[in-house]
């Protein structure tokens, strides 16, 4: 009775279920590195870029199935529903990069990285296991090695003051 419920056409609720559970944990371990440094977007925003993008990607799938099941004339492009997340989230992690003093721009590795946990979140939407590991693995890298070489090689702090 319950599983009647729970049934959809692409994917199991347990499939379902692995997807967003990995955008929570690739969100929150990417957010982490920009909390702990005092960055302007704490985890819980790369927790639900990622859990929205990744549920946003199945309910493509989801309604492409069902109206190509049922031949309704009706066409869904799952390019669009890549492109227009992704531009919205482009906005969100844009209010993360802030001018500070004349020449000094903050932010911007923050605003990157929100906008890379929607497209980890999109990817495992669509059930792209190893590109959304790939990705997420670059990603956590580039945080964490990068900060550590701008305090070796630039002599400066990844850390907001």
């Amino acid at each position: 009775m319950l599983d009647d419920y729970l049934n959809l056409s692409m994917v199991s609720w347990q499939e379902a279920s692995l997807r967003v559970f990995l955008a929570i944990l690739f969100g929150l371990i990417l957010g982490l590195d920009r909390d702990r440094k005092n960055k302007p977007i704490d985890f819980r925003a790369f927790m639900i870029v990622a859990v929205t993008s990744c549920v946003i990607a199945m309910l493509g799938q989801e309604i492409y199935v069902d109206l190509s099941a049922n031949d309704h004339g009706v066409s869904i492009d799952l390019g669009k529903i890549i492109s227009g997340t992704l531009t919205g989230i482009g906005f969100l992690g844009a209010g993360a990069i802030i001018q500070h003093g004349d020449k000094q721009i903050i932010g911007s590795a923050t605003g990157a990285s929100i906008w890379a946990a929607g497209g980890i979140g999109l990817t495992l939407g669509f059930g792209f296991y190893t590109l959304a590991f790939i990705a997420f693995a670059a990603v956590a890298a580039i945080l964490i090695i990068g900060g550590f070489c701008m305090n070796a090689f630039q002599g400066k702090s990844d850390k907001e003051k």
